[in-house]
């Protein structure tokens, strides 16, 4: 596999610039008190990195600081503000496309990533308007539904990914959402950090197979990046 991190410069020089990179993006969550912070970190490496072993694709560090939204005031959360991550995003895509490499594709753990990621796109645009960018959730964009937040379906796959799990602290609570955007999950219900769902209920061989499922679907969408 090529990984980036563990080549030498004149290996990374000599690489296929057709080749498209692929980045994970996390970000250091609360998850309510079952699961590890390191939630969507984990889930975004997993599955980059299956991606890369299957497809041949360069796997490129994570970016695990992400964009810290409505979790941001729960006391394991570390993040970015929208701004900055934003301007990280463009850094780390103008750099890439320097260097020859214009296919850049970014598997984020958290939802809530995707939007300052995908409005860095435009200002690459500007100084490379070939550059071709994409941000990928590994649930919704692999036609996987039913993942809420540290719910029954994220802890499956939390647990199935290797996260650091303790089934014993399980809380269920389901979040009632106004019909305005929320700015803080803390506001509405500062003991459940930030579970939305029933991980009672989650079903350890179910999360197995959503894996693979999620892991077939990104596979396959590099692959067809790779013949554009």
């Amino acid at each position: 596999m090529k990984e980036w991190l563990h080549l030498t410069s004149d290996e990374i020089g000599q690489l296929d610039r057709n080749l498209p990179v692929v980045i994970p993006l996390g970000l250091i969550e609360a998850h309510g008190p079952h699961l590890a912070v390191s939630v969507d970190i984990d889930s975004a490496n997993y599955f980059a990195r299956r991606v890369c072993e299957e497809t041949g694709a360069i796997l490129i560090p994570a970016i695990n600081y992400g964009f810290a939204d409505e979790m941001a005031e729960y006391a394991g959360t570390l993040g970015l503000t929208a701004n900055t991550y934003l301007q990280v995003i463009e850094d780390v895509c103008l750099a890439l496309c320097k260097k020859g490499f214009l296919k850049v594709i970014f598997i984020t753990g958290h939802g809530a990533n995707k939007v300052p990621c995908e409005l860095a796109f435009y200002k690459v645009w500007a100084q490379y308007p070939s550059f071709k960018g994409v941000c990928w959730n590994w649930w919704s964009d692999c036609g996987i539904e039913g993942i809420h937040h540290a719910d029954k379906g994220e802890t499956e796959v939390a647990v199935a990914v290797g996260t650091v799990t303790y089934m014993d602290r399980v809380k269920d609570f389901t979040v009632k959402k106004p019909w305005y955007k929320i700015r803080s999950r803390f506001e509405l219900n500062a003991e459940s950090g930030g579970i939305n769902g029933k991980p009672s209920e989650a079903d350890m061989e179910n999360g197995k197979c959503v894996v693979e499922r999620a892991a077939s679907a990104l596979i396959k969408k590099v692959k067809e990046a790779m013949e554009d």
